[in-house]
């Protein structure tokens, strides 16, 4: 590992007790470990609380769904966050601009293919903590500086196959790469007698994973869905030296959706990631989400989840939970479509709660 590199990660270290933040980044939750875990969702399955993705041909988070996709199908998302950050001895916010996800998927000679991208880790921040140090018998105070911009995405494709009527099955292959610009500057408060110290590292990523799903139709108004995703490892590099190598988890889910008539929709879901076996530092994680769709070209859409993030300061677990809404309006005779919603999320840790509304935009286009 290089020496700059050194530096930049043991600053992110102490970030267990930030006095000071920028105004563009993602959760703080993420700072001390790998970054923010992405979600694999599009803005109708993120309306009902990720209910619906494992069910959602657009959401890719299980392939064996693209069997119910109609046609050739291309969607794009945009999410727009506004959080406040509540600590014991002040208060700030944040803003923060994404374009999450993409993803072209459709029927090709009796089988279903898609691809596209998504994040899978954020690691876009900037801290500031005060300490001193004893320089020349005299302590010295000083501020340091970390930021980060950059994360890993999620390049993913799959293909869906159905084994029968009520039988569907699909693989996936995902590709994790990335990159973040990392830099640490040491400045005190005496600049006469100290120069600032200010190293820079472009940190790139890589890493891969395998996934599998089920999908299994009981009759016209009940569907159940399992899946699994085996992630490998997450390589660092600075230039072309290798300074580290992560394990990653795995992931299990399932999700259940009763269609009780054809305009109505009901979803649950729970999700459990190993991310405490694949880090000491983390925790594993399990979510859980529940929403509804009522409508078919103007619907409401509404839901409800929650859970645990895997990193947290000295080891700890912080919950989150929260509340969606949301509709759709088709354009074009039915060729394009127009996705809203709105989220209010709050996530809670020692030292920290996180309170976030965000709005969500997609628009999906078919041929």
């Amino acid at each position: 590992m290089s020496g700059r590199l050194r530096i930049v990660i043991g600053l992110v270290t102490l970030a267990g007790t930030v006095p000071g933040l920028a105004r563009a980044q993602e959760s703080q939750f993420g700072i001390t470990g790998l970054g923010t875990p992405g979600r694999t969702e599009s803005v109708r399955a993120r309306s009902t609380g990720g209910a619906f993705a494992q069910f959602d041909s657009l959401s890719f988070l299980t392939e064996a769904s693209l069997t119910t996709i109609g046609s050739l199908t291309a969607t794009a998302s945009l999410n727009t966050s506004n959080r406040d950050l509540e600590y014991p001895t002040f208060n700030t916010w944040l803003r923060t601009t994404r374009f999450p996800s993409f993803t072209l998927a459709g029927p090709v000679a009796g089988i279903f293919l898609g691809g596209g991208f998504s994040n899978y880790l954020d690691r876009t921040y900037s801290v500031v903590t005060r300490d001193s140090m004893i320089l020349r018998g005299t302590m010295q105070p000083y501020y340091d500086q970390i930021t980060s911009d950059g994360g890993v995405s999620d390049v993913h494709l799959g293909a869906g196959f159905r084994l029968g009527r009520a039988l569907s099955i699909g693989f996936g292959v995902h590709l994790l790469p990335g990159s973040t610009k990392e830099s640490a500057t040491r400045t005190f408060d005496d600049t006469t007698t100290f120069s600032p110290v200010h190293q820079i590292a472009q940190v790139r990523y890589e890493g891969y994973g395998l996934s599998v799903s089920a999908l299994l139709n009981l009759g016209r108004a009940l569907s159940i869905s399992v899946y699994g995703r085996d992630d490998s490892h997450l390589n660092q590099y600075v230039g072309d030296t290798l300074t580290n190598s992560t394990n990653l988890p795995n992931t299990v889910g399932a999700g259940i959706m009763w269609r009780p008539s054809s305009k109505v929709r009901f979803a649950g879901s729970a999700t459990m990631t190993t991310w405490g076996d694949a880090i000491s530092t983390a925790s594993n994680t399990l979510n859980w989400s529940a929403g509804a769709e009522i409508g078919r070209t103007s619907p409401v859409r509404f839901g409800v989840r929650g859970g645990q993030l895997p990193f947290g300061p000295n080891g700890t677990t912080p919950t989150e939970w929260a509340v969606s809404l949301g509709t759709a309006r088709q354009f074009a005779r039915g060729h394009g479509a127009f996705d809203l919603g709105i989220e209010r999320l709050e996530r809670t840790g020692v030292g920290l709660t996180e309170q976030v509304w965000s709005v969500f935009f997609g628009l999906s286009v078919r041929p």
